[in-house]
């Protein structure tokens, strides 16, 4: 029970820190940061049952503006590259949509911890989670990707996708907008290797945004 409200604890503030502080730091700064608070948080929480239901809530709101912006659907396979030991996306994204859903983390006990959970919400043979290299992993295969903010190394996988995806898929990038809620310019080579479509901040997120990628 003290884990469980030491994580709840860390998440508010964490959350307050979002809202409060995003806009005044440089994004690269504030993305190495948010990356390092999101892997200690989700290694800890994933150790607690309870805590995973909290846990999702807190991507729901994302979850859905991105279902709504790439128009994701049953019909659809989707992909998320760097799902962590906690993959939320993929299984609010299998949950209400109904779309078979991968995730894959080059990191193993990330993976096995991922399982986990897939398990645990009963969406074995729905979703899964695998142990891959983002730079080797077929995505061509797949109608929507989405990239995860932490994803490292960020700019030749991107260009690895944008490459590699078929025509007509849809690529959401989780990243850090400005106050504008514009593209910063840190991720100034995305007009050069996609056509950019809508972009959703997400309010209760600090700074964070989805943006929606096609291929050139």
């Amino acid at each position: 029970m003290k884990s469980s409200k030491i994580v709840i604890t860390i998440s508010k503030i964490f959350s307050i820190f979002l809202k409060k502080f995003s806009s005044k730091m440089k994004v690269f700064y504030f993305k190495k940061l948010s990356d390092f608070m999101f892997f200690v948080i989700e290694k800890i929480a994933v150790k607690m049952k309870k805590l995973l239901p909290l846990y999702l809530k807190y991507y729901d709101d994302i979850a859905n503006k991105e279902i709504d912006i790439a128009n994701i659907s049953s019909s659809d396979k989707f992909l998320h590259m760097g799902v962590g030991s906690l993959p939320s996306t993929s299984i609010l994204i299998a949950k209400k949509t109904g779309a078979t859903a991968i995730g894959i983390d080059r990191n193993s006990s990330s993976v096995k911890e991922a399982n986990l959970c897939i398990h645990l919400f009963n969406l074995d043979g729905i979703a899964q989670i695998k142990n891959e290299e983002a730079m080797n992993f077929p995505v061509k295969n797949f109608d929507v990707i989405i990239v995860s903010q932490g994803i490292e190394p960020r700019d030749e996988i991107l260009k690895y996708v944008s490459q590699s995806m078929k025509d007509d898929a849809r690529v959401i990038l989780r990243t850090f907008s400005s106050v504008e809620g514009e593209i910063t310019e840190y991720d100034t080579l995305l007009k050069s290797i996609f056509k950019i479509g809508k972009i959703a901040p997400h309010e209760n997120h600090g700074l964070l945004a989805s943006v929606v990628l096609f291929k050139k």
